[in-house]
């Protein structure tokens, strides 16, 4: 026990670029008791223990458990280079998927997974591309039409996704899968525009369907940059022919040539519409956003960033977050098959709250 808490202690502690100094400040002891717990002398009682995790940012969990991970073994990820990883989040992003997972077990409702196929680069490949979509948006039960709410969507087919605020620069969302436990999405809400949590929805899709066989036990990539740029082409044009089908975005460019009116239309990013524009040879996609930039600046007396939306914009408040994650959880609790507390921690409810909600459901319950 001593040598595990002293060895999650250090990485923790390193993770978050903390001294031994530093750490004892925050929670309240000498720094000889920091290095004698890193070193496995001796242990930290119970109040300094939660005072710790407190202060690393982790919970309980994980200063307690040894760094293998049990029953997610079977779990792959698919790497990024794109933000710095730090043990605390690998932490968390495996704890959020430890319990979805075991949810799904309690409810007992059966794994879903995209089809798997390989491809590696865009070019030469884009008609497999834009099939595979277009199948993908089949088993939606969509035709040529926009997506309507593309988390509900997938949510139906079985897909294990969560949507959490992650404050990491550049961090937008993270896959997983297992053989014979389906596949996970975690999309990142944090400053993040409900347009480009859809687009990060698609594209970690693409990463399920077309690199399957790249994924591993680490969430940072370790490979060449010049393979990581090419399977994310890859993914960014599957999602974009997910949320803007060819047929429809042919037929509505007939009659409709304003940005605001297709973005609209097909309730996606502004900057998603120039880019399927520009891959139909419509537009050339650096004039273009220089021109809406410069109009933007104009109007507003700021600059358009990359992480806002022209409007309109939808609205988060139309897109409930994690629907079928907390339905499970209801199942689960209603089944018996997780405890009262246990519901209300994961629901983020108060006990007393849940008993009300329980109240409620069966006043105005259909017999």
């Amino acid at each position: 026990m001593k040598e595990t808490i002293g060895g999650n202690l250090t990485r923790y502690r390193k993770g978050l670029g903390l001294s031994q100094k530093a750490l004892a400040e925050k929670v309240g002891v000498t720094v000889e008791s920091i290095k004698n717990y890193e070193e496995a002398k001796t242990l930290p009682d119970s109040k300094n223990l939660y005072n710790l995790a407190r202060a690393l940012d982790v919970t309980l969990d994980n200063l307690l458990r040894s760094q293998s991970f049990g029953e997610l073994h079977d779990f792959r990820f698919r790497a990024h280079a794109s933000f710095k990883e730090t043990p605390q989040f690998t932490a968390r992003v495996r704890r959020m998927l430890g319990t979805y997972n075991a949810i799904e077990a309690a409810v007992g409702v059966s794994p879903f997974a995209p089809e798997t196929l390989s491809c590696d680069r865009l070019e030469g490949k884009e008609k497999l591309i834009q099939a595979t979509a277009t199948r993908f948006r089949g088993s939606l039960g969509l035709g040529d039409v926009a997506v309507p709410n593309l988390f509900q969507g997938v949510e139906k087919l079985g897909l294990k996704v969560l949507r959490q605020p992650i404050e990491i620069s550049r961090f937008f969302g993270i896959s997983a899968c297992s053989f014979g436990r389906g596949a996970f999405v975690l999309v990142n809400t944090h400053e993040i525009t409900i347009e480009r949590q859809f687009f990060t929805l698609a594209h970690e899709l693409g990463h399920l369907i077309f690199h399957r066989d790249e994924y591993g036990g680490h969430l940072m990539e370790k490979g060449s940059k010049e393979a990581e740029k090419a399977r994310e082409k890859v993914a960014d044009y599957f999602a974009g022919h997910l949320l803007v089908p060819q047929a429809e975005l042919d037929r509505v460019y007939q009659y409709e040539r304003n940005i605001l009116q297709l973005k609209q239309h097909f309730r996606v990013s502004y900057q998603v519409i120039l880019n399927r524009l520009a891959e139909m040879g419509a537009i050339d996609y650096q004039q273009e956003i220089k021109k809406i930039r410069a109009i933007y600046k104009k109007r507003h007396g700021s600059p358009l960033k990359n992480s806002m939306e022209l409007p309109p914009a939808l609205k988060a408040k139309d897109f409930p977050e994690n629907q079928r994650y907390r339905q499970l959880i209801w199942q689960a609790f209603d089944k018996g098959n997780i405890s009262e507390l246990k519901a209300a921690e994961l629901l983020n409810l108060t006990v007393e709250e849940l008993r009300i909600r329980c109240q409620e459901a069966e006043v105005y319950a259909i017999s």
